[in-house]
């Protein structure tokens, strides 16, 4: 009587159904997708800048082509050979590829926010320490990120089962510093709306609500990249950090265009609440004095006054500041130009 053959488990992982984390984290990440290209439907066509809009839709094409790679090595692991753990020995060139466009993907969102902490920066003269420590970090975690591709290309069959000392390094490093890059500008932001506030009820109600969805905005892909390295530390024996890791870039996407949409139920709710606030006299506006009689006349103000006032409580001088090439969280930018 023949016995039937019997599966050599992969390196390092057990005959549970270890696929499972790798398949519903991937029809989590598909229902984030799917979202995104909704977004992405909101936003296009667009009258943004050049540049915003081809940042916008590279970030689009890459997230599907993300979902895309993902598929496929779902297809790879679960279909042709089911039932078996051999494959998971090496990683699919898929995965890898993945990997790399998460790098990329989480780059371009955490530059967008250094680039709108320079610009703040600039615009009130303070000092830029904290752009220049997010642009490192950011930096930091693209180059971990890289490493990690590069170990996966490298080190394919020491990947899902006994994982390399290699690719644990630079996984570490990408995921370590990515969290931290993410914490900082949170809380960066956040600060700088606090001190943008002013004397008037509508725009500060803005204000709060643009403070609320950054810090939501931060704690969710923080607490996402967190749950990623515990998993991948405390479980070395199976894939459950598979589950977070397919979805960190459908995070990013998907905030990053909640954004670019946000601005326009920004406006709205600054002109549906936009009536004339009443501010300290010892306020000293420091403009023109046709400026300040439009102001204080509620029928001659309109939506731009409103963003007028913003600008002009910040400040006691007529300075003028150039409003740079990337959206800004800040003063009149909060809506014109997030």
């Amino acid at each position: 009587m023949m016995s039937s053959p019997v599966e050599i488990p992969a390196n390092g992982l057990d005959l549970v159904p270890v696929l499972g984390p790798l398949y519903w984290g991937f029809l989590c990440s598909l229902v984030l997708t799917g979202i995104n290209v909704l977004q992405g439907y909101i936003y296009f066509p667009s009258n943004d800048r050049l540049s915003l809009r081809i940042i916008a839709a590279s970030m689009l094409i890459l997230n599907v082509t993300s979902s895309a790679l993902v598929a496929q090595s779902v297809f790879y692991y679960l279909v042709p050979h089911f039932g078996s753990l051999l494959p998971l020995n090496a990683i699919t060139n898929e995965l890898s590829a993945e990997c790399l466009i998460s790098t990329i993907i989480t780059f371009i969102s955490q530059t967008y926010f250094v680039v709108q902490l320079w610009g703040v920066a600039k615009a009130r003269n303070n000092s830029y320490i904290v752009p220049i420590l997010v642009g490192a970090l950011s930096v930091a975690a693209a180059a971990g990120g890289i490493g990690c591709t590069t170990a996966m290309v490298i080190h394919k069959h020491s990947i899902l089962g006994a994982r390399s000392r290699t690719f644990s390094i630079f996984f570490g490093l990408a995921k370590g510093f990515g969290a931290l890059t993410d914490i900082i500008a949170t809380i960066a932001m956040c600060s700088m709306l606090v001190s943008a506030r002013t004397a008037f009820d509508s725009t500060n109600s803005v204000i709060r609500s643009l403070m609320m969805f950054i810090m939501q905005r931060g704690i969710l892909v923080t607490l996402i990249q967190t749950l990623l390295l515990i998993t991948f530390h405390a479980a070395p024996d199976h894939l459950y950090w598979l589950a977070f890791h397919v979805n960190v870039t459908k995070l990013y996407a998907n905030t990053f265009f909640a954004m670019l949409n946000g601005r326009e139920r920004l406006n709205q709710q600054l002109s549906t609440t936009g009536k004339v606030p009443t501010y300290p006299s010892n306020i000293s506006f420091g403009t023109s004095r046709d400026t300040k009689s439009k102001l204080s006349n509620p029928e001659t103000r309109s939506h731009d006054d409103d963003l007028d006032m913003i600008e002009l409580s910040m400040h006691t001088t007529p300075k003028k500041s150039k409003v740079p090439d990337m959206p800004l969280v800040t003063k009149t930018v909060i809506i014109s130009d997030l």
